[in-house]
C-alpha cells in the first residue's frame, strides 16, 4: 500500500467563513487603553523622552489607525525576536531598574527602566545595550535613541551604551541589521537633571490635569495623531530641549558588529542543535526532508562528510535571521494579541503527535493560525481563492493537520495583509471547515509521518520522503543535499507526493 499523501488544499476545504465579528474583536483589543490614572506612581525612562505626548497617551489616548498598530506591533516583535538571538552571551537582558536604587544626586526616585541588556565592563559595572527598529539609515543615531540610552547610562552611572540598530523595510516587511553605535555621556548630572525635570512636569501636568507647562511634542509637525484628533495645545510651546542627545559622543562600533555577528552565529548553532534532537513536531508536515538534514546534521557527519559544526548546503548568514524579524514579530503580537482578547477560551491541548507529545493552540477546541500576507490585494472568502496559490495554501494545510490532532473538522484563520495600507480588508478572520473524507487522508498522513521520517534517518534514505511545497525549494539552505541534480528544483520529473502550487510572486 502507498503511503499517504497530503490533498490539495483547495479540496480540503469544505466551506470558508468570514468571522467578521473576530476580526472587529481583534481591532478592539489592539485600541483597548488603560483609564487615565489619577496621578502617576512612577514615570518610565520611555514617557520621559517625550512628556507631552505621554500626557496625552495616558490622558487623551487617541485610537491608533491601522498601518500605526501595524508598524508598532512588528517593532515590538522584532525588537523581541532579535533580543533572544543576541542574549546567549549577555551578561542580563530585559532587566528592570528603579531610580530609588540608585544613590544619584539628584534622586531618582519614581523613575524606571526596562533594559534591553547589560553589558558588563571590566570594573564590575554594567553598561547599557539598547536595540532599535529604524526606518532608514542615518550619519547619526535618533536624538530619541540616544536620549534613552543616556537615561540608562545615568541610572546605572556609567558613561558609555550601545546601540543595535535594525532597518525595516515597510515595502516588503523584511529587516536589515545596520552598524551598531557606541555612545559616551561626559555630564551624567545633567542627564539626571534633565530627567528630574521632565519627570516632576508630567507628574504635575497628570495630577493636575493640565498639559499647558509641558515642552512641545518634537513629532508635533510629522504626523502626530494627537494633533490630528484637536486634543493638544503643542503649538504656540516652545520645543523640547533635547539637551541628552547634544551632549552625547556617538560613534559607529565595528568591533560589536563582528561580535554581534558571531551572536547570532552561536544562536544558530546552538538552535539546530536543539531542533536536531527533538522529535518531529506538527509545524514540520510540510517539510519533511528539511526536518531529516537538520536531524541528521549533528548525528555525526553527514553523507557528504561535512563536519557537523559546518554549515551545509547552501545556509543562510547569521544575520539572515534578522531579515523576518518584523515578519516575524508582527506574527508574534497578534497572537498574543488574539490571546488576551479570548480570556477563557484560548487554550494550549496537549496531543500525541508520533512518539511525542505536543501543545496545539485552540479557540473554543479549535486551532486557529496567523498568517502574514504580502501580496496587494486581500482573500476572497471561498476555498479556491484561499487554498489556491495567492491564498494561505501552506496555512490550510497545516490547520488541517492541527485539526486532525486535535479530532475537529473546524478551524480559524486570521490573514494580515501587509500590503494594504488601510480598510476592513487589511485584517481578515476565516472560520474554516474540512471536507470529513480529505481530513481522513490528512490524518492519515500526520500518522504515517514520524514514522517515515524516523526510517530515513536510520536507513540514510531520505529520497523515500515526501517532497516539500515548490516555493521553498530556491531558498532552502539543504538544497544542494536533497536535489543536487537539479539546477531548479521546482522543475521535477518525478511526481511530488502532493500537490507543488505556483512559486508565489516576490513582494
Amino acid at each position: 500500500m502507498p503511503p499517504a499523501t497530503l490533498p490539495d488544499p483547495v479540496k480540503l476545504l469544505r466551506r470558508v467563513s468570514p468571522n467578521l465579528s473576530a476580526a472587529l474583536r481583534l481591532k478592539e483589543e489592539l485600541n483597548r487603553s488603560l483609564p487615565a490614572p489619577d496621578e502617576l506612581r512612577t514615570v518610565s525612562v520611555t514617557r520621559l523622552l517625550n512628556p507631552a505626548q505621554a500626557y496625552y497617551d495616558l490622558v487623551h489616548p487617541v485610537p491608533e489607525e491601522i498601518p500605526a498598530h501595524e508598524k508598532r506591533l512588528a517593532g515590538t516583535g522584532a525588537h523581541d525576536f532579535l533580543e533572544r538571538r543576541l542574549a546567549l552571551s549577555f551578561a542580563y537582558t530585559e532587566q528592570w531598574l528603579h531610580g530609588e536604587d540608585f544613590p544619584w544626586d539628584p534622586p531618582l526616585d519614581r523613575i524606571t527602566a526596562k533594559l534591553d541588556a547589560y553589558e558588563p565592563l571590566p570594573d564590575g559595572r554594567l553598561s547599557p545595550t539598547e536595540i532599535k527598529n529604524v526606518g532608514a539609515p542615518r550619519a547619526t543615531p535618533y536624538e530619541d535613541h540616544l536620549e534613552q540610552l543616556g537615561m540608562y547610562c545615568a541610572l546605572l552611572g556609567v558613561e558609555f551604551g550601545r546601540l543595535i540598530l535594525v532597518q525595516r523595510h515597510d515595502d516588503t516587511g523584511k529587516s536589515t541589521l545596520l552598524p551598531p553605535w557606541r555612545a559616551r555621556f561626559p555630564d551624567l548630572g545633567e542627564v539626571r537633571r534633565e530627567m528630574v525635570r521632565r519627570r516632576d512636569l508630567l507628574l504635575e501636568a497628570v495630577r493636575r490635569r493640565d498639559p499647558s507647562e509641558l515642552p512641545r511634542c518634537p513629532y508635533y509637525y510629522a504626523g502626530c495623531r494627537f494633533r490630528r484628533a484637536g486634543v493638544c495645545d503643542c503649538a504656540h510651546k516652545p520645543p523640547l530641549d533635547r539637551l541628552i542627545a547634544r551632549q552625547a559622543q556617538a560613534e559607529e562600533d565595528p568591533e560589536f558588529a563582528r561580535e554581534i555577528e558571531e551572536r547570532l552565529r552561536a544562536w544558530d548553532r546552538e538552535n539546530r542543535r536543539r531542533r536536531s534532537g527533538r522529535p518531529l513536531v506538527p509545524e514540520e508536515v510540510l517539510t519533511p526532508r528539511k526536518a531529516y538534514f537538520r536531524r541528521l546534521l549533528f548525528e555525526g557527519t553527514s553523507e557528504a562528510g561535512t563536519d557537523p559544526d559546518e554549515d551545509q548546503g547552501s545556509p543562510p548568514s547569521p544575520s539572515a535571521g534578522v531579515e523576518q524579524s518584523n515578519l516575524h514579530g508582527l506574527r508574534q503580537e497578534l497572537e498574543a494579541t488574539i490571546q488576551r482578547a479570548h480570556k477563557g477560551r484560548y487554550f494550549r491541548r496537549r496531543v500525541r503527535f508520533g512518539p511525542a507529545e505536543v501543545r496545539v493552540r485552540t479557540l473554543d477546541g479549535m486551532p486557529f493560525l496567523v498568517k502574514i500576507r504580502r501580496p496587494a490585494s486581500a482573500v476572497r472568502p471561498t476555498p479556491a481563492e484561499l487554498g489556491g496559490p495567492w491564498g494561505a495554501p501552506e496555512e490550510v494545510w497545516r490547520l488541517a493537520s492541527l485539526a486532525s490532532l486535535l479530532g475537529t473538522s473546524e478551524a480559524r484563520l486570521y490573514l494580515w495583509n501587509a500590503r494594504l495600507r488601510s480598510g476592513a480588508e487589511k485584517l481578515q478572520v476565516f472560520d474554516l471547515a474540512f471536507d470529513p473524507r480529505a481530513l481522513e487522508q490528512v490524518r492519515d498522513y500526520i500518522a504515517d509521518l514520524p514514522g517515515r521520517v524516523q526510517g530515513a534517518l536510520e536507513q540514510r534514505r531520505f529520497e523515500q520522503l515526501p517532497l516539500c511545497p515548490s516555493w521553498m525549494c530556491p531558498r532552502c539552505e539543504y538544497r544542494g543535499d536533497c536535489r543536487p541534480d537539479e539546477t531548479d528544483p521546482s522543475r521535477r520529473s518525478d511526481p511530488p507526493s502532493f500537490p507543488v502550487l505556483p512559486s508565489r510572486p516576490e513582494a
